[in-house]
């Protein structure tokens, strides 16, 4: 009889903490403010996944999204209940698998990880500035286009610019709230984040 080896069974809790480790995430770093996203702080809500504190069920996500992030924080659960941090709630198991949905995971891991390390934006509209700061610089490094509506291509032009007019895909950048302006009207725009 040959060796046995000790294997856990792959989950998808790990396929999508998976995502917040691989290529380009290394290359992902900046500072919006006081909040830094980098390599270590996505290794938090990875982390948070794997423990099952952030569950990521497959379910409705709307007509646009791949995945959406919903806090848990200040809710209350029942006697017994799990009290997790939050959920990434994904469209179907494949999003972890598509150049797209890999970025949206990004994208809500990155408000996941506010719930995480207790980090409080201003606004919700600056959290959605700093999680399109990341999903565009996910985006752009992994050579992925993206498509949407009139109101949605605006929010990604402007973070696409930011990007590009800060080179924060060649250098860590440390930017003031005052910086995302532009962004942030754009986000303001959507219906969604008004």
């Amino acid at each position: 009889m040959g060796p046995t080896y000790n294997q856990t069974p792959v989950s998808f809790e790990s396929d999508v903490a998976q995502v917040l480790r691989a290529t380009p995430v290394e290359r992902i770093s900046f500072k919006v403010h006081d909040i830094a996203i980098d390599k270590s702080q996505m290794e938090a809500v990875a982390k948070a996944i794997e423990n099952q504190d952030i569950s990521v069920p497959i379910g409705s996500t709307g007509s646009q999204l791949g995945a959406a992030y919903s806090s848990f924080v200040g809710r209350k659960f029942e006697a017994g209940e799990k009290k997790l941090i939050g959920e990434i709630k994904l469209s179907s198991e494949s999003v972890v698998r598509e150049p797209v949905g890999k970025a949206a995971i990004f994208h809500e891991s990155v408000h996941a990880l506010m719930d995480v390390k207790k980090i409080k934006p201003p606004s919700m509209q600056d959290d959605e500035v700093v999680a399109y700061l990341a999903d565009a610089m996910y985006l752009k490094m992994n050579r992925t286009s993206i498509s949407g509506g009139e109101l949605e291509m605006a929010i990604y032009k402007a973070a696409f610019a930011m990007v590009d007019r800060h080179q924060m895909l060649t250098k860590r950048v440390a930017l003031k709230w005052s910086d995302c302006n532009a962004l942030r009207d754009a986000i303001r725009a959507h219906p969604a984040y008004q």
